[in-house]
């Protein structure tokens, strides 16, 4: 696949992401005009207040893009949090940082266009697809308590996943490590725009360093081979960068995220 086509179509999946969080909980807004995207979340978390600017070509107008983010959140009494493409949003994230927003990760953007080994979960661990609302709710008790290593407030988690029946759509695709009937470890895909994206993936703490993550990311993104998606991309936290690599998952682009904290 050429590179540019893999550029345009993970950040449609990240943006469709964004969107399909903001879904989860009814109350969310979704706004779009002029290639930007805004969206608000439960709360007033930067986590679940989100803007992604879609633009491509140079963008003189950058300090109007971010103007107008600004402007819509503090009508909301919200902080918020920006997703930059580093490989089209230079303007915007040079306003970002004379803003002095907080970078809280420079997420590498990874992707592999081939299925990834199979391998077998430790001994112990069964991975189950996510099916009902009981399995979603496990999903959210892992990766509410594993994103704190990630400075998420368990609140916040709480609020994303407050309905956890609105997480049970054909398009994504959710699976549980459980180490007899606890829920230890998850993952999930987004498919869209005839590609998938990794998202929410999550171990507990102590069952860390077992190889758990690994086959949660083997099992879905094997799924998004065997469905169809030429592709799979992920943004890799700190700590998941070097599985990632490890995995086979090479690096396209990096994704910026920002943070502005309403006072």
């Amino acid at each position: 696949m050429p590179a540019e086509d893999v550029l345009r179509l993970s950040d449609l999946n990240l943006a469709a992401y964004i969107r399909e969080m903001t879904r989860w909980n009814a109350s969310g807004e979704i706004f779009e005009q002029d290639d930007l995207l805004l969206t608000k979340g439960p709360g007033a978390s930067p986590v679940t207040s989100v803007a992604m600017s879609l633009y491509n070509g140079d963008d003189p107008a950058a300090i109007n893009r971010f103007d107008r983010i600004r402007s819509f959140y503090r009508e909301r009494k919200s902080s918020f949090s920006i997703h930059i493409r580093k490989h089209a949003d230079a303007p915007l994230e040079a306003i970002c940082l004379r803003e002095k927003m907080i970078r809280i990760s420079d997420a590498p953007g990874m992707m592999t266009d081939h299925p990834l080994k199979d391998i077998t979960a430790p001994e112990g661990i069964e991975i189950r697809h996510v099916i009902n609302v009981d399995g979603v709710m496990d999903f959210a008790a892992v990766t509410t308590q594993s994103y704190r290593s990630l400075g998420m407030p368990v609140q916040t988690g709480q609020q994303i996943f407050a309905s956890p029946e609105r997480l049970l759509q054909p398009h994504n695709y959710l699976v549980v490590a459980y180490d007899q009937e606890q829920p230890v470890s998850a993952a999930m895909i987004l498919f869209s725009h005839s590609i998938a994206g990794i998202y929410w993936v999550g171990t507990l703490e102590h069952y860390r360093g077992r190889g758990l993550a690994h086959t949660c990311v083997c099992q879905v993104t094997n799924e998004a081979f065997r469905r169809g998606a030429p592709l799979v991309v992920l943004q890799a936290s700190k700590f998941g960068e070097p599985l990632y690599k490890r995995m086979g998952f090479k690096e396209f682009t990096k994704y910026p995220w920002y943070m502005y904290f309403e006072k």
